[in-house]
């Protein structure tokens, strides 16, 4: 009879690890055999999660064509805005992203980061982005009780995720099981 020391992960953790592994690549990160004691900051790790959210997104053909970039944009008062920074001109599955300050519309973007400081423009930007196909990322209890499609949030140390489905059909955005798998809920 042999035994099989070797840890037997479940579905879950594989797919964690596979996350992990790109938010390491969206980072700049080796994957080597040796790990970093250094904590990463809140921002960075939030930043990673939006790469991948991005990864495991899938737009319309006539909102993100072959070849186009994924529009990423914050406001400039964003407290992730220098971390999303390190994002700008990595390669998402075919697509460059391009971060871009929030400007006249929000519906020029792929991707929009929303922070505490959104929170008084956030009514706003929700009607403008009716209809269009933006995925809208937030770590803002207030904005992600309301209407985003991605609620990032922090317990115990460590950065989680809810996603409101309804929120994604409605902006036409198809989101991976695997990114669904990884969401503390799915509504």
């Amino acid at each position: 009879m042999s035994f099989d020391a070797r840890p037997r992960w479940s579905l879950r953790a594989r797919a964690l690890c596979a996350a992990l592994a790109l938010l390491g690549a969206a980072l700049g990160v080796g994957t080597g055999a040796h790990v970093s004691a250094a904590p990463v900051p809140e921002e960075q790790l939030k930043a990673a999660f939006v790469f991948n959210f991005a990864v495991f997104t899938e737009w319309p053909q006539e909102a993100l064509g072959a070849g186009a970039p994924i529009v990423l944009c914050a406001a400039p008062n964003n407290a992730l805005l220098p971390a999303l920074s390190q994002l700008n001109d990595k390669l998402v599955n075919g697509h460059r992203i391009a971060l871009r300050e929030i400007g006249a519309s929000a519906r020029a973007c792929h991707v929009l980061v929303l922070g505490q400081l959104d929170r008084e423009h956030w009514g706003k930007i929700r009607r403008e982005l009716a209809g269009a196909t933006v995925l809208t990322v937030s770590d803002d209890r207030a904005i992600s009780a309301d209407g985003v499609v991605i609620a990032l949030s922090v317990e115990h140390a460590r950065v989680g995720f809810d996603v409101d489905m309804s929120a994604a059909r409605g902006a036409r955005l198809n989101l991976s099981s695997k990114l669904l798998r990884l969401a503390r809920s799915v509504q």
